[in-house]
C-alpha cells in the first residue's frame, strides 16, 4: 500500500496526524487530558523536522504511520484493564526503558500526569526527545541518556514501560529490579512472542493503513 504524507511539510505533517489520533479517540474516548491533542500535534511536527534527517522511525513524513505508533503507544491508558486504571496518575512514577522516538514513554506522559522518565542511550535519539519534550511543554518529563542495563534501578517506580525493547526476558528482569512492590512492568509485543511465567497478555487491535492490526500489552506485576 503506498504511503501518505512524503510532500508534506512539518506543519501538515503535525496537523494531519493530531486528526488521524483524534478521530481514533472519539471511538475509544481514553481519559487524556485537555492538552494533549495540542501536544501531540506539536510531537508529530517535530518528528518530521527531524526524523527524515535522523531516521528517528520509519516513514517520519507518514501521517498515518506515527498516528499508528501513537495510538499503539495510549493503549494502557484506553484499555478499561482493572490492573492499569489509575497506573500513570500524578503521584506515580513511569520509566520508560529505550524510549527512541518518543514511543511509547513521551506519548503517554502527553496524555497523563505521572511523573515520567525516559530513558534513551543514543545520543540524537535523546536530544531529539529533550527538543520534544520542551516543544510539546511537558513539565513531567525527564530524559536519561544512560543505557537501560546502566540506570540504577532501586525499586521506586509504579510502572516499566517498554516498547520494540528486543529480549523480552531482558526486559521483565529489568523492569523487576525497578519496580515497587505491586508495581507493573507493561510491554508492548505482537501476538505471536512468547513470554515466561506471570506475564498476562492483554489482547487490542488498532488501525494501520486500512487494516487492523493485532496487538498485546505483555503485563507482569511485581509481588
Amino acid at each position: 500500500m503506498k504511503r501518505s504524507g512524503s510532500s508534506q511539510g512539518p506543519e501538515a505533517i503535525g496537523h494531519a496526524v493530531r486528526e488521524h489520533v483524534e478521530a481514533f479517540l472519539r471511538d475509544v474516548a481514553p481519559p487524556v487530558n485537555h492538552a494533549f491533542a495540542d501536544r501531540i500535534e506539536l510531537f508529530a511536527t517535530t518528528m518530521a523536522r527531524w526524523g527524515i534527517k535522523m531516521n528517528l522511525t520509519a516513514h517520519p513524513d507518514d501521517p498515518e504511520e506515527i498516528g499508528f505508533h501513537v495510538i499503539d503507544s495510549l493503549m494502557p491508558l484506553a484499555l478499561t484493564d482493572v490492573d492499569l486504571i489509575g497506573r500513570f496518575a500524578a503521584s506515580h512514577d513511569i520509566l520508560d526503558l529505550g524510549s527512541g522516538a518518543g514511543f511509547p514513554g513521551l506519548v503517554v506522559a502527553a496524555a497523563s500526569s505521572g511523573r515520567f522518565t525516559l530513558v534513551e542511550s543514543r545520543r540524537k535519539r535523546a536530544s531529539f526527545l529533550q527538543v520534544a519534550t520542551a516543544e510539546m511543554q511537558l513539565t513531567n518529563v525527564v530524559v536519561d541518556s544512560r543505557r537501560a542495563n546502566q540506570v540504577a534501578l532501586d525499586a521506586r517506580f509504579d510502572v516499566v514501560m517498554g516498547r520494540a525493547f528486543g529480549d523480552p526476558n531482558e526486559f521483565f528482569a529489568l523492569a523487576m529490579l525497578g519496580l515497587k512492590p505491586g508495581g507493573l512492568a507493561i510491554l508492548y509485543a505482537n501476538p505471536s512472542q512468547s513470554f515466561g511465567a506471570g506475564v498476562r497478555r492483554i489482547p487490542y487491535r488498532i488501525p494501520r493503513h486500512g487494516q487492523q492490526v493485532d496487538r498485546i500489552l505483555a503485563v507482569q506485576k511485581r509481588i
